[in-house]
């Protein structure tokens, strides 16, 4: 017997949300890996080094980034390290800390598959969107972001918003 299910405007826009997202997600991972081997995860790993401020982040600001563990997260740098795209390093501030960084090669193999993610990008979401169209959605992604880190901050400071 089927669960009779609450059906609301904002129930309906999150499915469609989620599933949109998953099903572009999984596109472009799919891309990654047919064009350049790479899984997308590895990818992602790479793409944070790349926009970090300092070129470098610690293990454990990977693994508040991505949605595996933290071990899961030490055992995929250990195989871009094997893989001779980054490289961990002592961390200066903290001696007993390390940081993981891009290497010489992991920077070109980061270029190569960024041109594969950027095209699919632009194929997947800007064919299929007009401009306005595109920053008609970042407002309201923003907006949405905005409003659910707003009840984050509520909830962690031990109020639950009304």
């Amino acid at each position: 017997m089927a669960v009779q299910l609450r059906v609301t405007e904002a129930t309906e826009t999150y499915g469609m949300l989620r599933s949109t997202l998953s099903e572009l997600h999984e596109l472009l991972a799919q891309e990654m890996e047919d064009e350049t081997g790479m899984p997308f995860e590895r990818y992602s790993v790479l793409l944070m080094l790349a926009q970090a401020e300092n070129g470098f982040l610690r293990p454990s600001e990977l693994a508040e980034a991505l949605p595996i563990t933290p071990s899961g997260v030490t055992r995929l740098i250990d195989r871009l390290e094997r893989d001779g795209v980054v490289e961990r390093r002592a961390c200066a501030t903290d001696g007993r800390g390390t940081v993981v960084a891009l290497t010489a090669d992991g920077t070109e193999v980061f270029r190569r598959a960024g041109r594969v993610h950027l095209r699919g990008i632009d194929e997947h979401l800007g064919a299929n969107l007009t401009l306005s169209e595109m920053a008609e959605l970042r407002r309201i992604m923003t907006k949405l972001a905005a409003g659910i880190h707003a009840t984050n901050a509520t909830e962690t400071h031990g109020a639950r918003p009304k």
